[in-house]
């Protein structure tokens, strides 16, 4: 048999925000076990004096109670400056604390967890009590209401489960706001307090806002529209239809066909209520739409909207009269300038929206010590969307050159009835040094607008530097001075011209033709805002190289530049199916195109040599025509149907184990003699501009090539490792196996370049075989003082070569440039005595003695100097 016990009181209240009310109303739990003292203490006033302890009735957890109003007590003397004079009248010593019974092992325990929670140590030393604020007051009352909740779920709602089957149920109580009870940590319970749909009515906010914008532009439009072929029409608006309305109802389109059903779909409106999904499912599935939606440039046409605004703006400024009678006609409250303004203001406000859920979802990540996938995606859209918003604002910027004009120029008296006058952006350049650069170029036809530079530029036309601008397009590059309030045209690069070389870390010259000719010297405050024109330049060239329109850089290529994020994007298997086959193809493209890239090099440089240099380079000519031959071969390859990474990763890995690469060893050979015997006059660009400038950078372009295959395993292995990180699958076999190609790869691609440079400074070099070993040494005390310093030391298959170096600054590194060759020591075979000694004096030192003359090579450790030593000995034993 139980006990009989008191009824249980009601369960305490969380003080409300507005703690200066002064509702001193208890938690409901007394220190007398009166059932009715909860219900009294509403109606008298609170005596904190009357601490006498109150006889518990048998079967009461008293000291519970007692330790449940003693925190209470607490609140309230806080809450209350009246309460905290009687505070201080009882810390002098005029009444003493009520003594505590000795609770059980369990009180014990329950009290130790309020007092970490609380922590507030019961036997605190006195100190000067300082008057709290209102809010620290109202902070306090909150922390000491939750805990007196807390005892009140532990001890009466545990033991009722047994006891009393009809006790009412004051779990959900609070609709809106609940309570989580969290052992483990030590925060405070009231931090715990968090809105549950908050996320739900921002999507369902941004959706209903999406289907008030569609509306409002259809509605706009279909008021408007019709008016540009009204009988009213004054004849200088006859033809305007896409001057003034420019491309909104494709903006509209956009919405109202693809970007609302996605939104919709991903919020889950269409489904029924048991297939509903969470809210932060929710929050990662828009996210996903919008990712999409740019990286697609599906958000493309706001930044048409934004380069034709100032056309509009002073055609409907000019005619403001016409327009605001139509709207008063159609009892319009928007009217057309507002209407126009809609576009602008749209992409601000996603921005908005999407805050407020990455706000959310940064609380539930507070504490950890990573971002969520889930946040971190939300975080990167946010990102994304400022950089459209920037985008588009930069595109206003084009109508600010004084010889750029719009649709507008064209007037309608010569259109026929009924047609409109198409979009057009057209530059007049002018004081061009050839004439033929100030033909009218129209900037629509140059691809899409990427991104506008604020940069310093030293021009060579007018022989000064100046404040200017640099406009990029995929097929343009426009750079402007800024003379007060305008912008003033000073010049202008085709794709298929512009050439570029990076000068220092915040430095870039751009020319076309020969060097001074046509040439800017562009200059950056910092590295970091250089590489983003870097990354488009060196896109719009190598799309004019490989003839692939198809292929260019959008614009989320430079924003990959620009922030150093982590991609935190949970992807589908559909879609890393859609970026590895995307991938892939872009692979094949390349190489069939490089194919036509050595094609037109043949024809430029080799067919039109005479018969008798064709005859002292047939060794040349023939591993050229073997190099084509190989990529014929790896293109047939890569072409075969089903391809995928996989496939592709053991294509490579079979050429690295086999022969297939042998013809690029005997094309090292050769090559030398045909740059010795090359020699044009002819400019390359005049004949065609797949061909390489120079007959240098023509005989290393089978060997740059490549890279192209580095960088595509180099893209698989990034995603690969991401999905890793972010816990999504992969395959780990794959993902090494593409780890092994790549560094073989990338060895076998660094040794042809380091054999290519040593034989291009030496002609003889090619005699003494292929590199096997090499060091970074130093040279002391040479004969040639000149001959001081860093060098390169280099142990071929039948000779050790030394070569002076230089660093050289690029790309923000120091990269090393062979100088000369300083000496050249051949392996005579067994029977000769080795020009190589060991240092009695320095064990990091090797010397080389050649008639009479010492070269005294220092390593960097004595490690380095005991391997090369090895190697040496190694192969001179060998001949």
């Amino acid at each position: 048999m139980h006990p009989i016990r008191p009824p249980i009181p009601p369960k305490p209240r969380l003080p409300t925000a507005a703690g200066h009310n002064r509702d001193f109303r208890d938690s409901g739990i007394s220190v007398s076990d009166d059932p009715s003292a909860s219900t009294d203490s509403l109606r008298q006033p609170i005596n904190t004096s009357d601490t006498s302890p109150a006889t518990p009735t048998p079967g009461t957890p008293s000291a519970v109670r007692q330790l449940a109003s003693r925190f209470e007590s607490i609140a309230l003397r806080l809450s209350s400056p009246t309460l905290q004079r009687a505070t201080l009248g009882d810390s002098d010593g005029e009444t003493p604390p009520p003594i505590l019974r000795k609770p059980s092992t369990t009180m014990q325990k329950l009290q130790m967890t309020v007092g970490s929670s609380l922590a507030v140590g019961s036997k605190a030393k006195p100190h000067p009590i300082l008057r709290p604020s209102a809010h620290d007051r109202t902070h306090i009352s909150r922390r000491a209401s939750a805990i007196a909740e807390r005892i009140y779920d532990a001890v009466y709602e545990s033991s009722d489960d047994d006891d009393d089957q009809t006790a009412p149920d004051y779990s959900t109580r609070n609709r809106y706001y609940s309570i989580t009870l969290n052992r483990e940590e030590s925060s405070p319970v009231y931090d715990m307090i968090v809105e549950e749909d908050h996320i739900r009515k921002v999507i369902s906010e941004l959706i209903e806002k999406e289907q008030k914008y569609i509306e409002t532009l259809d509605q706009g439009i279909r008021n408007y529209v019709p008016a540009m072929y009204a009988q009213t029409l004054p004849a200088a608006l006859r033809g305007q239809r896409n001057v003034i309305f420019i491309n909104l109802e494709e903006i509209l389109r956009t919405h109202r066909d693809h970007l609302l059903p996605d939104l919709e779909r991903a919020a889950n409106l269409s489904s029924s209520p048991q297939a509903s999904i969470s809210s932060g499912q929710m929050a990662e599935k828009v996210a996903e739409v919008f990712l999409r939606y740019i990286e697609s440039e599906r958000f493309y046409c706001y930044v048409q909207f934004a380069m034709h605004q100032a056309d509009s703006e002073a055609l409907r400024l000019r005619f403001h009269d016409y327009f605001l009678k139509i709207q008063h006609d159609l009892d319009d409250r928007l009217g057309l300038n507002s209407l126009m303004l809609q576009p602008i203001q749209r992409l601000p406000r996603y921005k908005l929206l999407l805050n407020e859920m990455v706000k959310d979802l940064l609380k539930d990540d507070d504490g950890k010590r990573t971002m969520s996938r889930r946040t971190a995606l939300l975080c990167k859209v946010d990102k994304r969307i400022s950089m459209l918003i920037d985008r588009v604002n930069q595109a206003i910027s084009v109508h600010d050159i004084r010889q750029c004009s719009g649709s507008q120029v064209a007037t309608g008296s010569s259109l026929k009835h009924g047609s409109d006058v198409p979009l057009t952006l057209i530059l007049q350049p002018e004081g061009n040094r050839n004439p033929v650069r100030d033909t009218p170029v129209n900037l629509l036809y140059q691809g899409k607008f990427q991104r506008l530079f604020a940069v310093d530029i030293y021009d060579t036309n007018v022989r000064r530097k100046y404040s200017g601008k640099l406009f990029v397009f995929e097929k343009l590059l426009l750079y402007v001075e800024i003379v007060r309030d305008r912008l003033e045209y000073r010049g202008h690069f085709n794709d298929n011209e512009v050439c570029y070389l990076e000068e220092g870390k915040n430095r870039l010259i751009l020319y076309a033709g020969g060097r001074g000719m046509l040439e800017i010297s562009v200059q950056f405050e910092t590295s970091t805002e250089l590489q983003p024109l870097v990354a488009l330049v060196h896109t719009m060239t190598k799309s004019v190289i490989y003839d692939s329109v198809e292929v260019r850089v959008s614009s989320h290529i430079v924003e990959s530049v620009e922030e150093e994020e982590s991609l935190s994007q949970d992807v589908t298997n559909e879609a890393d199916s859609w970026d590895e086959q995307k991938l892939t193809t872009s692979l094949v493209d390349a190489q069939q195109q490089f194919l036509e890239v050595l094609k037109a090099n043949r024809s430029f440089y080799l067919d039109t040599l005479s018969m008798e240099v064709k005859t002292k380079l047939t060794t040349f000519i023939g591993a050229f025509e073997a190099i084509m031959e190989l990529h014929r071969r790896i293109l047939q390859d890569l072409s075969q149907p089903l391809m995928d990474p996989d496939r592709i990763c053991q294509c490579f890995d079979r050429y690295l184990k086999t022969d297939v690469f042998d013809p690029y060893f005997d094309y090292l050979r050769e090559f030398r003699k045909a740059t010795k015997l090359i020699q044009h006059c002819q400019t390359p660009s005049n004949f065609n501009n797949r061909v390489a400038p120079t007959v240098k950078q023509f005989t290393f372009l089978c060997i740059e090539h490549l890279q192209e295959y580095s960088r595509y395993f180099n893209v698989l292995i990034v995603k690969y490792s991401e999905n890793s990180t972010l816990n999504i699958p992969i395959d780990t076999e794959l993902f090494q196996r593409l780890a092994y190609v790549l560094v073989h790869l990338n060895t076998y691609r660094n040794n042809l370049t380091l054999n290519y440079e040593l034989f291009l400074i030496d002609e003889q070099a090619a005699g003494c075989g292929f590199v096997c070993y090499n060091e970074r040494v130093a040279v002391s005390n040479p004969p040639n003082p000149a001959d001081a310093g860093p060098c390169r030391l280099f142990l071929c298959e039948r000779a050790a070569i030394c070569v002076k170096v230089q660093d050289v600054a690029e790309h923000d590194q120091q990269e090393e440039r062979f100088v000369r060759v300083l000496f050249v020591d051949r392996f005579q075979g067994r029977g000769a005595q080795m020009r190589l000694r060991k240092s009695k004096r320095a064990l990091q030192r090797l010397n080389f003695l050649f008639e009479g003359q010492k070269f005294r090579i220092d390593f960097a450790t004595a490690q380095d100097q005991s391997t090369f030593y090895s190697s040496y000995v190694n192969r001179y034993i060998m001949i």
